[in-house]
């Protein structure tokens, strides 16, 4: 059974989570921070994950990227890093004989990078050249647009990679003080994840982290609320219509067990391809070659959002078969059949990520970090228990077209048929 794990806080207030696997030949090392879009502003965004890529250049111990690198390459292990809305990760997999220096690679790589200015002006082309990737890829360049128009005016809202503007106009000063700012132990868990045997994980990071002094750091503003009407269309030459549409309430956050709810009911519309949109919209209705939603839950707030690839010429059809989709959660419940293939696909997808260390660090690291207190055995007796009603219930609140935000990519010379769809009740 999986179960919930001891976590231990350090002095500092840095938490540490140990999940023994016997079996395993390796350790994964994960280390996950509050750092993100959501802790900047408008000036400096993009700046948490351009430091991300800045800190593999060097640190304390590791003086450049060839030396970080063969300090877990050298070992027969790999590593990597990513940053989100809401949370840095850095992590590494290397055999279990080897944990130390997977503890002190992932330990250096968040506190005590180097940051000088010759490294960050050779990232700098680096990511705008990542920015002008996504500027081709209609498909990414959608999801990027999305978040501004469902958190309107707010910095949950705002683009993880950032402009190329804004990237061009960074200093290392700013690196350094919104590492300063932001890195700080008592904003961060440390989860290792498989052979632990006889290994004393607890003194191996406190060793790593012993002179990191507790901060104070302030929180991000809440999104409290939900989300409202609101359409953004960037015009651009594009062969197919590529569309976002997403709605967001409070009580899909990690600290909302309603959440579980959320989860069953975008099981049901779009996670897969037996689900309605894959199964109605692609295959019976031939509309679109991509149909799917997904469920993204934050700190306080989560959103369940739709992404279309679509034939331009077939969006008018695609649009009125979402609202079909819709009215039919609102007006009728959903079937014991159906009910229970959503939660058994859901159950089944717990009981995988058990399996995978990233996954398990991850659910016992940045979740438990942004408030999520449940197991896996508990996450999936929630989504056991949900309800036909539940699900109708909340399907009538958050697909209410007065709360639906969307973002398009695709030939159009203004946001008419978008407004209007969004319009139609």
């Amino acid at each position: 059974m999986h179960k919930t794990y001891p976590t231990h806080t350090f002095e500092n207030g840095m938490k540490l989570v140990e999940i023994h696997i016997p079996s395993f030949h390796t350790v994964t090392n994960f280390l996950v921070i509050r750092s993100g879009s959501r802790y900047e502003t408008a000036a400096n965004n993009g700046i948490a994950h351009f430091l991300e890529h800045v800190v593999f250049k060097g640190t304390k111990s590791f003086h450049s990227s060839k030396e970080i690198a063969e300090a877990i390459e050298g070992i027969g292990g790999y590593f990597n890093a990513w940053t989100s809305n809401d949370h840095t990760a850095y992590w590494n997999v290397v055999p279990h004989s080897q944990y130390q220096r997977g503890i002190k690679v992932a330990c250096e790589l968040a506190f005590t990078p180097q940051l000088n200015s010759d490294d960050l002006e050779r990232e700098r082309g680096v990511i705008i050249e990542e920015i002008r990737r996504m500027q081709d890829d209609p498909a990414n360049l959608v999801d990027d647009l999305l978040g501004g128009v469902v958190f309107q005016n707010h910095s949950l809202g705002q683009s993880v990679i950032g402009t190329e503007e804004t990237i061009r106009a960074m200093t290392i000063e700013q690196f350094r003080q919104y590492h300063s700012d932001h890195y700080a132990p008592s904003q961060a868990y440390f989860v290792c994840v498989g052979n632990l045997e006889g290994k004393d994980v607890k003194s191996a990071v406190w060793e790593q982290i012993q002179e990191l002094k507790p901060t104070t750091v302030s929180r991000p503003e809440l999104f409290t609320g939900n989300s409202t009407k609101a359409v953004k269309v960037l015009t651009k030459n594009t062969d197919q219509t590529h569309f976002m549409l997403a709605t967001a309430t409070s009580s899909f956050g990690l600290g909302s067990k309603d959440r579980f709810v959320g989860t069953v009911l975008n099981a049901v519309l779009g996670r897969g391809m037996s689900s309605r949109l894959f199964l109605n919209i692609r295959e019976k209705k031939g509309l679109a070659y991509a149909i799917n939603s997904s469920f993204y839950p934050f700190e306080d707030t989560g959103l369940i959002s739709i992404y279309g690839g679509v034939n331009t010429e077939k969006v008018d059809q695609t649009l009125d078969a979402l609202t079909e989709e819709f009215e039919k959660l609102m007006t009728e419940p959903v079937g014991s059949d159906e009910l229970n293939k959503a939660k058994a696909q859901l159950v089944g997808s717990y009981d995988l990520s058990a399996d995978r260390p990233v996954d398990l660090a991850t659910w016992y690291g940045t979740s438990a970090l942004l408030g999520a207190k449940e197991s896996f055995e508990e996450a999936k007796s929630l989504v056991q228990a949900v309800t036909a009603s539940q699900i109708q219930e909340l399907a009538s609140a958050v697909f209410n077209k007065e709360r639906l935000a969307m973002a398009v990519v695709g030939p159009y010379e203004s946001d008419q048929i978008f407004a209007d769809f969004l319009s139609k009740q």
